[in-house]
């Protein structure tokens, strides 16, 4: 699917839907537009909404110099009929201050950066990298390359001494990278690199500078380390937000002879700036000494955490002893970088010599990925789901719910069969809402690993993502309701496709909009429905050089909630009512002008665009 610069001739169709539920009936308008096949090659900058005369623009972006930018502007009354389109040609920084949306900083540019990690010894150490960012005028974003450089150790008494057992934050946007490391008072001090903490920042250029000390009574370790979420738009390579870690105690051998923190349930969350400033630290307690935090999530002047946990002898049990690996990465590159470095681009017969010489060297990251720590703790059967809501230094709540609850409170979709069957493990989660009437709904869905049966698919060890679900809890974090949807994906087998991709290799994170009096909520479900095949034909002097490549295509999947009541009504799939097939633009495929949630989508092909109206005053 190719995002294109539309010619807008004539309206083809327009049709007025009613899914009629149980409870309530949801309005769809939709009207499609013919395209030329003319149209120039572009994307999709960005959506503006005029609430005063209910239109809104598309903004679309034309390849475009480094200093002035081609804009081309279609806008649409409420009922979805053009009435306008023009096109400009502007500065490049004028437009960037209008439209937030607008991130383009030239074609290409590079950035050097640092990624810490661990030695076998468990010492911190660098690997300075080259970052290569390259702009896409196809999808309106940069794809960056990592070209990794030389590994180093902090200098002098700084080598001997910090201790890295995870808890790195990489800020791209000023080339350095936040660490807390863990600080031996004495040689082979390992007790005392649990109690003893420095924040430190490390620049390009490999100079440590520490920023703060913390200290422990007790030993601690670190279990959760990531950047907030938000509802912003804007990537944190874009827009880094703060850093969230949390610490957990420890017990057992491990610290044998240190004095213990008699709650083996009592976290401690530290919350740090981008540039390295600590803007908050206190300690709560929770439910659980054995809590796997997903994310951290700032909603309205709150964090909430939330994860799923296994509770086991609370009191005497440290969450190392519940855990035989640890929380967090004790690396901060991901898998694929990770791979690059130990690697170094080397592959084939050879690739295993140059891995094995790399590793003699000292060359290899020895640190985990957190993609490898959650491959291992998502094969865990976790006991239940905690949820914590922390504002202004403390714990307004922290709630366990048992994974028997989740299932004993299951909501089934009207025309779904049966009930989708949560048992806690391979599990992810995706983001928060805060309903009108203090609820709580969290978004998350199981996956399953791919296993072909026969000889190798292309799929094998990939995961293949099942149901959704919609957690309801109250203001308290108490589980109200289970909404769990089957989702309607085509083209999952991929045997006799020959794509590497299927449909359900992509998670469906879910849209969440609500009803003027609360009681119900509209739940759209971001869903792989194809996949597309793209081929780029190279046509050389002495050969043809045919690439080809692969994306995801994109619908919706979506229905109507009552929280009051606890029911689900029907799911439908967008454009049902068309006779083509139509998929969601790559971004910026929504919008709300007032009462209405307008839906953009277009066919494979890019001939025809479908607007879609959801009237949420119901």
């Amino acid at each position: 699917m190719k995002n294109r610069f539309f010619s807008y001739k004539v309206i083809v169709s327009a049709s007025l839907i009613f899914a009629l539920f149980a409870f309530t009936q949801l309005e769809v308008l939709e009207k499609v537009h013919e395209i030329s096949r003319k149209a120039k090659k572009g994307y999709l900058g960005g959506i503006e909404n005029h609430a005063d005369n209910q239109q809104f623009d598309m903004i679309y972006v034309l390849p475009s110099s480094a200093k002035k930018v081609i804009l081309e502007t279609y806008t649409f009354d409420k009922d979805l009929n053009l009435i306008n389109e023009k096109k400009t040609e502007e500065e490049i920084e004028l437009v960037r201050t209008r439209y937030k949306w607008f991130n383009f900083r030239g074609d290409e540019y590079s950035k050097y950066s640092l990624t810490a990690s661990t030695t076998l010894g468990s010492k911190l150490v660098f690997r300075k990298k080259l970052i290569t960012y390259k702009y896409s005028w196809w999808y309106g974003r940069y794809n960056k390359s990592i070209k990794s450089l030389e590994k180093v150790k902090p200098t002098g008494e700084s080598g001997e001494k910090y201790i890295f057992r995870g808890g790195a934050y990489e800020v791209e946007r000023d080339e350095n990278v936040l660490v807390f490391a863990g600080v031996q008072q004495a040689k082979n001090d390992f007790v005392g690199s649990t109690m003893h903490y420095e924040l430190i920042k490390c620049d390009k250029d490999v100079n440590i500078t520490v920023i703060e000390k913390i200290d422990f009574d007790n030993p601690q370790q670190i279990i959760f380390s990531e950047p907030l979420q938000d509802e912003e738009a804007l990537t944190n390579d874009e827009n880094p937000r703060d850093w969230v870690t949390i610490f957990a105690p420890m017990g057992g051998s491990t610290v044998k002879g240190a004095k213990l923190s008699p709650k083996t349930n009592q976290y401690t969350f530290v919350r740090v700036s981008p540039e390295g400033k600590i803007k908050e630290r206190y300690s709560f307690i929770a439910p659980s000494n054995g809590w796997r935090v997903l994310q951290a999530y700032e909603k309205e002047g709150g964090v909430y955490l939330y994860g799923p946990s296994i509770t086991k002898d609370v009191g005497e049990k440290y969450i190392n002893q519940v855990y035989k690996t640890g929380l967090v990465a004790t690396t901060s590159a991901d898998a694929e970088e990770k791979a690059e470095n130990n690697n170094n681009g080397g592959g084939g017969m050879f690739g295993g010599f140059k891995t094995m010489a790399n590793t003699f060297s000292g060359n290899q990251d020895m640190g985990t990925t957190q993609e490898d720590i959650d491959m291992m703790l998502d094969e865990l059967k976790f006991t239940g789901f905690t949820i914590a809501k922390l504002v202004n230094g403390s714990a307004i709540f922290a709630t366990e719910t048992p994974i028997a609850d989740f299932n004993a409170k299951s909501v089934t979709p009207v025309g779904q069969k049966k009930a989708l069957d949560f048992d806690g493990k391979r599990f992810r989660t995706y983001n928060i809402y805060l309903a009108k009437n203090g609820d709580i709904l969290i978004n998350g869905q199981d996956y399953k690993i791919a296993k072909s049966v026969i000889g190798n698919s292309a799929n094998d060890g990939s995961r293949l993502y099942r149901g959704t679900y919609l957690f309801q809890f109250d203001m308290g974090g108490h589980l109200k309701h289970n909404y769990g949807v089957q989702l309607d994906q085509k083209d999952t087998d991929g045997f006799f496709n020959k794509s590497p991709l299927t449909a359900d290799m992509f998670p469906a994170e879910g849209n969440i909009f609500e009803s003027p009096d609360g009681k119900q909520v509209y739940w759209f479900l971001h869903t792989c429905r194809a996949i597309h095949d793209a081929s780029d034909v190279d046509y050389g002097f002495f050969n043809t050089t045919v690439t080809e490549s692969w994306s995801p295509l994109y619908t919706f999947q979506y229905g109507t909630l009552d929280l009051e009541k606890g029911f689900s009504g029907e799911f439908k799939v967008l454009g049902d009512g068309e006779k083509k097939n139509y998929y969601l633009f790559p971004s910026n495929y929504f919008t709300q002008l007032d009462k209405y949630l307008i839906l953009l989508s277009e066919t494979e092909k890019g001939e025809r665009l479908l607007l879609s109206r959801v009237n949420l005053n119901q």
